[in-house]
């Protein structure tokens, strides 16, 4: 059985490396996200974080959030287990949206993702040792035209409150979404085959 350390408290992670039939270590996970490509890229330079890919804009803000994280379990934790970052984003109109800090907030995030076609965004770095990978993926997401009483309604199930975007595609905020074009997992919080990918070429011999 293959074991990791999950550097998340996100329990939609923790259940989908359950669901592949993997152990998770949870370790919380010191390092201070970014929540912008200016700020990630400042962050890239002071910290000196290492980026395998040259990633620009909403990748940019995953890519080093979910390393960061990462990189800063690894140190906790030493270099037997492989310990998994992972940052996910919403992105419109080269808008980065995260998690709502109230109602008000949910609201303007819902209605301007009503109806219109958005990114979602994870970046998972999957680190052992001196190895690194890092990659980011990249979901397509088709809202329907939400009603704001569609809108209010959902709100009031306080699902959107801990989820970039304001909604979950695992939840009731499936009723929102038209159609999706790529990983679904991704959308919920972790590309399972690209985690899986990633982890055959970790244990390789190098």
């Amino acid at each position: 059985m293959t074991a990791i350390i999950l550097a998340s408290a996100s329990p939609r992670r923790r259940e989908l490396i359950h669901q592949i039939g993997w152990t998770a270590e949870i370790k919380k996970s010191h390092f201070q996200e970014v929540s912008d490509a200016a700020e990630a890229g400042e962050r890239r330079k002071r910290d000196s974080i290492f980026l395998l890919n040259p990633f620009s804009g909403a990748d940019l803000v995953c890519a080093v959030n979910a390393l960061g994280k990462a990189e800063d379990v690894l140190k906790q934790t030493g270099n037997g287990i492989p310990v998994l970052g992972a940052d996910t984003v919403v992105t419109l109109d080269g808008k980065i949206l995260g998690k709502p800090e109230d109602e008000e907030a949910a609201w303007k995030m819902l209605h301007f993702l009503s109806g219109k076609t958005h990114q979602v965004k994870t970046g998972v770095a999957l680190l052992k040792g001196c190895r690194k990978l890092l990659q980011v993926v990249t979901t397509s997401v088709t809202f329907r035209k939400l009603s704001d009483d569609e809108i209010g309604k959902y709100i009031a199930t306080g699902e959107p409150m801990d989820k970039a975007g304001s909604y979950g595609i695992q939840g009731k905020g499936t009723l929102l979404v038209e159609s999706i074009t790529g990983s679904y997992d991704n959308v919920v919080g972790l590309p399972l085959v690209t985690v899986y990918e990633m982890m055959k070429v970790l244990q390789k011999d190098v």
